[in-house]
């Protein structure tokens, strides 16, 4: 089966970094044919890096290349919108990168645009083909827990004023809503709803610690899942002296924790049941042999334009309803102090 003939936009760490690793990989099924960046510097230096394909700066130019058959959205996020509906209307195939759009109208917007349009549209949300999180579906669905009943899933991750990702000025402005926290955090929404299902109802809280990387960086969400599994969880993208990443699922019969999305532990009263360590993160090459499989032979993506609508749509609509706390009066008091 042929190659599928792949124009990117967007030169950046998300092309560099994730996308061209893979695709390195995938040369059977993928072939770059040409690139754009609206720098030419980084256009160059990319074009460099993947084998001296043509580069143009300016997108609407590689949307007329009849050697494009599919295209690679992996710009800021405030671009999705426009962008992903002009390679729609161009006639090409469309992977645009997480989330879906800087804001849930946008999203909304483009989720009706793309209906009518018979190509390929999928969302690169890689950890929907993630292994940890379909091997932890799998020990629920086996019962070796026994009923889930909650959900704590912490992620404790500074980030730094010299990190890759603060030094882009589209994330500090924040010209998407939710800054870091939709940025990362709706790979933990799609994990989630992966794992338990469709997220019914919640409420959060969310501050912004440090304002040098956003307005807002530290979110706290409490939800219930369709079938009635509550769950914490936090995300907090400043904390000082402690780093974190665990997901505790609690059954009636016994416990599973994923560390560092990489080691699954399962726990009963007897101890350790099972321990195992993925030492490969598998989910970006899956997700682009699910994009080709989608092109070449009609397969229905994985991660689709309503998945990634729904995933940001729980996100944004927890971030808009935080810090709406009701006052307790003194008749309201919780726990009543015995002396």
């Amino acid at each position: 089966m042929k190659s599928i003939k792949l124009g990117i936009i967007g030169c950046g760490i998300a092309a560099t970094e994730l996308h061209w690793p893979v695709l390195q990989k995938l040369r059977d099924k993928f072939k770059i044919t040409a690139i754009c960046n609206n720098t030419e510097p980084k256009a160059k230096e990319f074009s460099e890096l993947v084998g001296g394909v043509p580069y143009v700066l300016d997108y609407r130019e590689l949307l007329q290349n009849p050697d494009v058959e599919a295209i690679i959205i992996a710009l800021p996020i405030y671009l999705n919108n426009q962008v992903t509906k002009d390679v729609l209307s161009a006639g090409k195939h469309v992977f645009v990168e997480k989330p879906l759009a800087a804001n849930i109208e946008e999203a909304r917007d483009l989720l009706e645009f793309g209906q009518p349009f018979p190509q390929v549209k999928m969302v690169g949300e890689n950890w929907y083909f993630h292994p940890v999180f379909h091997r932890v579906k799998e020990l629920i669905a086996e019962g070796r827990i026994g009923d889930p009943y909650a959900i704590f899933w912490d992620i404790f991750q500074r980030v730094t004023l010299d990190s890759k990702y603060a030094q882009t000025k589209w994330r500090i402005e924040q010209k998407h809503k939710g800054g870091f926290i939709s940025d990362g955090g709706i790979h933990n929404i799609a994990a989630l709803r992966l794992m338990f299902g469709r997220i019914t109802a919640g409420n959060a809280f969310s501050k912004s610690i440090n304002p040098a990387i956003g307005e807002v960086d530290t979110f706290s969400l409490q939800f219930e899942t369709k079938n009635r599994v509550h769950g914490v969880l936090n995300i907090f993208r400043s904390p000082n002296g402690v780093s974190k990443n665990q997901l505790l699922v609690l059954g009636k019969q016994g416990s599973i924790a994923v560390e560092a999305n990489k080691r699954i532990f399962v726990k009963n009263e007897q101890g350790t049941d099972l321990e195992e360590t993925f030492e490969e993160d598998t989910s970006y090459r899956s997700e682009f042999e699910d994009f080709y499989q989608a092109i070449r032979n009609g397969k229905e993506v994985v991660s689709s334009f309503s998945k990634a609508y729904e995933d940001l749509h729980v996100l944004l609509t927890a971030l808009d309803s935080a810090n709406q706390f009701h006052q307790l009066g003194p008749q309201d008091y919780i726990f009543a102090h015995k002396a």
